[in-house]
């Protein structure tokens, strides 16, 4: 009797590990924070909820202050490169973080229109990052006019592996063995067509000594 209940007890409890850890766990969202003093830390840029239920891009719209709209025009002057730090939360509270960046002047040049690639695996787990911008203009970081940032979040997940075209592969084959056949039968025909003036004598010659030497036969 002890014996059966140490056995449900250990099903009961592999059964609970086993769905814990098998549960779908879905990114929520994608917390964004920017360096713009030159290795003074990083200060918060915007928070953006995600569903990846809805398999969509996500468009954001967030602002910063003016004193942050100025640390940025003076590190695009200064032709610095722009970081930001993103962490992707979900739905259990798990966190993974990523450092991308580019040229700061881009940013401003682009009018703080941005686009962040987030690689995900099979099960929409993020391993990379990517941060673009709109624009490559460089030279106007001083006709910046806006404090809003748009930021588009792309989704990218592995491309499914190509179906084997198996109809097509047989008939490859099929034509490939005609070919083969149709070459041995014009070999045989051209062999018959070169040599048949040394092969007809010899039959002509077996057949005159067959009829000429009827003792042979007998």
């Amino acid at each position: 009797m002890i014996y059966y209940k140490l056995i449900f007890i250990f099903c009961s409890v592999f059964s609970s590990i086993y769905c814990s850890d098998s549960s779908y766990d879905t990114i929520s969202d994608v917390y964004l924070e920017h360096e713009l003093i030159p290795n003074a830390g990083f200060t918060k840029r915007s928070s953006i909820l995600v569903n990846l239920e809805s398999r969509n891009d996500v468009v954001s719209i967030s602002t910063i202050n003016d004193s942050d709209i100025q640390l940025l025009k003076q590190l695009a002057s200064k032709n610095e490169l722009y970081r930001l730090k993103v962490t992707v939360r979900t739905l259990s509270g798990k966190e993974t973080h990523f450092l991308t960046f580019t040229r700061a002047c881009l940013i401003v040049g682009s009018k703080l229109n941005d686009i962040l690639t987030l690689h995900l695996d099979h099960l929409d787990s993020p391993f990379a990052v990517n941060l673009a911008t709109t624009s490559s203009n460089c030279n106007s970081f001083n006709e910046l006019n806006t404090n809003n940032f748009t930021t588009t979040v792309f989704f990218r997940r592995p491309e499914s592996s190509p179906v084997p075209d198996t109809a097509t592969y047989i008939q490859k084959m099929e034509r490939e063995r005609d070919a083969r056949e149709k070459g041995k039968s014009s070999n045989n025909k051209s062999m018959l067509g070169k040599y048949w003036m040394y092969i007809l004598p010899l039959v002509i010659f077996m057949m005159i000594a067959g009829a000429s030497n009827p003792e042979a036969r007998q």
